[in-house]
């Protein structure tokens, strides 16, 4: 099933495609039903299925493009000036053009089999434990007035509105034993080329919202006149939304949809730092600071499909 066929079938045709593609899959996966996104502007009705309580959307394959033409990009003045203010603090000897296309893929033509996607990425390594635990209860006598607190890595705990508080520690983790533990139940994660056209779902701008991204603030600060970054896109995929949270993919050593919050927390400027939301954003540099344990970053599951 590609994407453009997908669009032409109308929603009765797209409920039977599903329901048929169902029965050919394990009973624990069930057709949920259609769903639209996002809410405003263009919109694409996704087959939800569930499985294991987590809800993941059919993804049309086909040949499609990826990766980003920076020769197409037309920044904002004040995206511009953004970028000219930290090149020249930090020595960036590029324009906005080059740098952009320096840390974006190349836009290539690639072949996309159709798959089922989680919709909501998972911590890697988080295990929830009770918020009665000893280690749990000095962090909250430590931090009385905190609403999130994470220990080292290790362990740490986030409290809600209603005053319940989520606690968890955290186990450590690596790519082989993730990868054998989705493979023992008939899961794997998405490829370095599948990661990018699920996130830009059918889009060739910069970012999968468009080109334009904010220039007086981070998308890591809470505004409520700017929220695209944290909506699901066309794909109903929550994806490419805190530059913090690095995704793991079937490729060991290599991530996507962030930096780890390398440039916002080294303060490189507004533009930079939602350049790494970017959905062709990838730099190899960012290899050195990889380990065996991935814990503490976040994976999506992926399950393929019989035809």
């Amino acid at each position: 099933m590609e994407l453009q066929e997908w669009q032409n079938l109308s929603e009765e045709q797209k409920n039977r495609y599903s329901q048929e593609l169902a029965a050919h899959l394990p009973q624990s996966v069930i057709f949920k039903g259609l769903r639209f996104y996002p809410d405003g502007g263009p919109e694409l009705s996704i087959a939800i299925f569930e499985y294991g309580g987590a809800l993941f959307s059919l993804m049309p394959g086909g040949e499609v493009q990826v990766g980003y033409e920076a020769s197409n990009f037309h920044p904002t003045d004040e995206q511009i000036e953004s970028f000219q203010n930290s090149s020249e603090e930090y020595e960036i000897d590029r324009d906005i053009y080059s740098y952009v296309q320096s840390v974006t893929t190349p836009p290539r033509k690639v072949t996309i089999s159709p798959m089922l996607v989680e919709i909501q990425p998972t911590k890697i390594g988080f295990e929830p434990i009770g918020s009665d635990e000893l280690k749990i209860q000095n962090l909250l006598k430590d931090f009385p007035q905190s609403s999130s607190v994470n220990r080292g890595n290790r362990y740490g705990f986030e409290g809600g509105k209603d005053g319940a508080v989520a606690a968890w520690q955290i186990i450590s983790k690596t790519q082989e034993e993730i990868t054998t533990e989705l493979a023992a139940q008939g899961l794997r994660l998405l490829t370095f080329d599948e990661w990018e056209y699920a996130c830009a779902a059918g889009n060739t701008t910069l970012f999968r919202w468009g080109d334009f991204c904010p220039s007086d603030f981070y998308p890591t600060d809470n505004r409520a006149d700017w929220t695209l970054h944290l909506q699901p896109n066309l794909f109903g995929l929550h994806i490419a939304q805190n530059p913090y949270d690095c995704e793991i993919i079937s490729e060991k050593y290599r991530f996507r949809g962030g930096d780890g919050g390398c440039f916002i927390c080294g303060g490189v400027g507004f533009f930079l730092g939602w350049l790494t939301l970017a959905t062709a954003y990838w730099e190899p540099e960012l290899l050195e600071y990889c380990d065996e344990d991935i814990s503490g970053n976040i994976m999506r599951r992926v399950i393929p499909l019989p035809y």
